[in-house]
């Protein structure tokens, strides 16, 4: 299959999967990431996850001297070969590294990495991040992951997804990429369910709240505080009333 994106320093028609064909149908989602990539690439540019290569192809011709593209599967690996064999140029380095982005070491000034989902929690995003900030010190793109949430009054039983997002979003945390990122993470629901978003953004568009990249994740909140792991998926979430002790 083939698959025409429109970036900032070009349009490309990429061999693509099934896949990565859904992902790159969210022209919000490939707006976003490709112009923060071909605002910052430079020098060595690393793309994690890197799928089918846009990025990849977005970093070579946007100022990037050497690009590598670590995907691990090796089917999408091919394809990703492929694609950066025809679309980068001829005075720019390139290489494709099969293995899990967790545990190639790759010493790069500019790091791009997509692997985000709501809250950050069934994605290897965390893990792959901070295992590279105990190594090095890259811009990493995206630089701020934006969470939010919203009280809702009928909250479902049992977590759901959903597509779309609201024009008034009540902000959480931003999540920095330069430093490390915490696994878990609280926050107070004293209402009894929330809509939860999570999203990044460039210049005002937005990214997120798709069916293919950071829906929205409804939840019940029957205790006053929402805790989990990120990269450990929904099992992790737990709500809970916290016991109020009496010092006096």
């Amino acid at each position: 299959m083939i698959k025409t994106i429109r970036t900032p320093v070009g349009e490309f028609k990429l061999l693509v999967d099934s896949y990565q064909l859904d992902l790159l149908r969210d022209v919000r989602r490939v707006f976003v990431f490709t112009s923060m990539v071909a605002e910052v690439a430079e020098d060595t540019f690393a793309d994690l996850g890197a799928g089918t290569g846009p990025l990849t192809v977005v970093a070579a011709h946007a100022g990037a001297e050497r690009v590598v593209a670590v995907e691990k599967n090796p089917k999408r690996a091919r394809l990703l070969e492929k694609n950066l064999r025809k679309y980068v140029p001829h005075d720019v380095e390139w290489e494709v590294v099969v293995g899990d982005a967790r545990e190639v070491d790759v010493n790069a000034d500019v790091i791009a990495c997509e692997m985000i989902d709501t809250l950050l929690l069934e994605e290897e995003f965390v893990p792959v991040v901070n295992a590279v900030l105990e190594r090095y010190e890259p811009i990493i793109v995206p630089q701020e992951v934006w969470i939010g949430a919203n009280p809702i009054r009928r909250p479902p039983r049992m977590p759901r997804y959903r597509s779309g997002l609201p024009e008034d979003i009540e902000p959480l945390e931003v999540i920095r990429t330069d430093k490390p990122i915490p696994k878990k993470f609280e926050y107070e629901t004293p209402e009894p369910g929330y809509a939860f978003f999570t999203w990044v953004e460039y210049e005002g568009t937005i990214a997120g709240g798709s069916d293919v990249f950071c829906p929205v994740l409804e939840l019940p909140t029957p205790g006053n505080v929402l805790i989990g792991v990120r990269g450990a998926g929904l099992p992790s979430l737990r709500s809970y009333a916290p016991e109020h002790q009496d010092h006096t």
